[in-house]
């Protein structure tokens, strides 16, 4: 355990992505029954073959691609399947 204060904790890895998760549900919705990858702020591949994105991912310099599926949900509304 860490003698520093939770507020000096480092960041998670992926805080920005989920960050943008969080506040941009409408750029996903053209995007529902789809996998995603995201880098930082920018949608970098998407589809419906999750082998084929995470490809497409790694030929544009991605290691480790953040890869998640956008579940079809309420109308206007999309829902992540983290």
């Amino acid at each position: 355990m860490s003698d520093r204060p939770d507020s000096q904790q480092p960041p998670s890895h992926r805080h920005r992505e989920i960050e943008w998760l969080r506040t941009h549900a409408a750029e996903l919705r053209p995007h529902v029954g789809e996998w995603v990858v995201l880098e930082g702020e920018e949608i970098i591949a998407h589809g419906a073959d999750a082998q084929e994105v995470v490809a497409e991912a790694r030929r544009r310099g991605i290691k480790m691609p953040y890869v998640f599926y956008v579940e079809p949900g309420e109308p206007g509304i999309a829902k992540l399947g983290l």
